[in-house]
């Protein structure tokens, strides 16, 4: 069922560059855009690549196996329809959405009666089976449309989010930018429970009802050890990070208004970031090719994303190389940068990352993870040679309750010092 330059199940032999399809040779390189070599290699941050297991949650267990399976069959009819509507809802749309979700439901069966079919089962492969079954019968980007529309709705509040923030002192400030972190994270296609909450109300005010119920202390709350490192304390304040890796989520307020404007204060701080974003769409997680538009219409409203986005070569003399009050750019500034995970799945197999994020990491001292899938489904238990953030609202009853002993909409704070 695979498609040319996909392992079928568990990882790309060869990331898409910045391209909708994989490639399997390195031919058609695209005009302007940086191009390593196009393999994939472990993530040389993981303090124990040998050791390493990406999958949180063992499908060894025959009833974890079948609720999981259960989970992604109820999903199905809502993929299909967004599917198809993403290819304009044509009969010929239909009639590959139908041969999808047979092929799917085919290949579960399959897996349920013989969980070893395809190699090692986890979580994350299962995910990424979804994806590349969809990319199979030609559904490159099932979410598209819904995407534009979060991003574009998100991008309208963004000024009046960064005038609010700008105003706090910084200790305020950091908790303001971690809550709207987590309270963003609710953005997502891949959840059932989420996907009801998108009837009731309008992005923007799901994600200010999200945000007022952020409460500490989180289920999972290293808040203060984080705020120690960035703040200092007793009157000491601390080195700034050098490079920071983001490992970012969902399009619209999940990146616009939580990722964004923390990737804003690490800058702030002195700090170059680069933002880790799918080489290929996965529900309604953002892309690496999409970020460049989305920091560019950011950076509008904002002197410090247009500097460092200009100094990471995303924006080529933009607005004129004037700042927003007319002045001329800082040309110091720490870059803004975007690299891609050689990925296609809402999880991350960090011993398969593409060589342009293997090659960025070799200057990091802060990854930041973002989101279930990459937090929690994968990598709740990686170690790190660097300091490590994960964040994450648990968007599932089950994993709510196994992995962290709490409940749905439980939030994940977890701050790891340098191993």
């Amino acid at each position: 069922m695979a498609p040319p330059g996909t392992t079928g199940l568990g990882g790309f032999e060869v990331p898409s560059s910045r391209g909708a399809t994989l490639r399997s040779d390195a031919s058609a390189l695209n005009v302007g855009v940086l191009h390593l070599v196009p393999t994939l290699e472990v993530f040389p941050l993981l303090a124990d690549p040998k050791m390493y297991e990406p999958n949180t949650i063992d499908l060894s267990d025959h009833k974890e196996l079948e609720y999981w399976f259960t989970v992604l069959s109820e999903h199905l009819p809502d993929l299909v329809d967004k599917a198809v509507a993403s290819e304009g809802g044509t009969d010929d749309a239909k009639r590959r959405g139908d041969a999808f979700a047979r092929a799917f439901s085919a290949h579960l069966a399959r897996l349920m009666e013989e969980p070893a079919a395809y190699g090692k089962l986890g979580l994350a492969n299962l995910l990424e089976l979804r994806e590349e079954c969809l990319r199979e019968f030609q559904f490159l980007d099932a979410y598209r449309s819904i995407k534009q529309r979060e991003n574009e709705a998100s991008l309208a509040v963004l000024p009046d989010l960064l005038l609010e923030l700008d105003h706090m002192d910084e200790e305020t400030r950091l908790l303001t930018l971690i809550e709207g972190v987590l309270a963003a994270n609710i953005f997502d296609w891949g959840s059932r429970a989420c996907v009801d909450f998108y009837h009731k109300g309008t992005i923007i005010e799901i994600y200010r009802m999200s945000r007022n119920k952020m409460q500490r202390p989180w289920r999972v709350d290293d808040f203060d050890l984080f705020k120690e490192r960035m703040l200092g304390s007793e009157g000491k304040k601390p080195r700034p990070h050098k490079r920071a890796l983001l490992f970012v989520d969902n399009s619209g307020a999940d990146i616009v208004l939580g990722m964004l404007p923390l990737a804003r204060e690490l800058l702030r701080c002195g700090t170059e970031v680069v933002l880790v974003a799918n080489s290929l769409p996965a529900l309604n997680d953002v892309t690496a090719m999409e970020l460049p538009d989305i920091v560019a219409e950011a950076a509008k409203h904002c002197d410090i994303l247009r500097r460092a986005a200009e100094a990471g070569g995303l924006l080529v003399d933009a607005m004129n190389n004037n700042t927003l009050d007319g002045s001329r750019g800082n040309s110091s500034s720490v870059p803004l940068m975007v690299v891609e995970n050689g990925c296609g799945s809402p999880c991350i197999d960090l011993r398969q990352v593409s060589s342009e994020l293997a090659a960025a990491a070799k200057h990091a001292d802060l990854v930041i993870l973002e989101g279930m899938g990459r937090a929690l489904h994968t990598n709740f238990n990686a170690r790190f040679k660097c300091e490590a953030l994960k964040l994450a609202m648990v968007k599932n009853q089950r994993l709510a309750e196994k992995l962290i002993k709490g409940k749905i909409y439980d939030c994940v704070c977890r701050y790891e010092p340098a191993t």
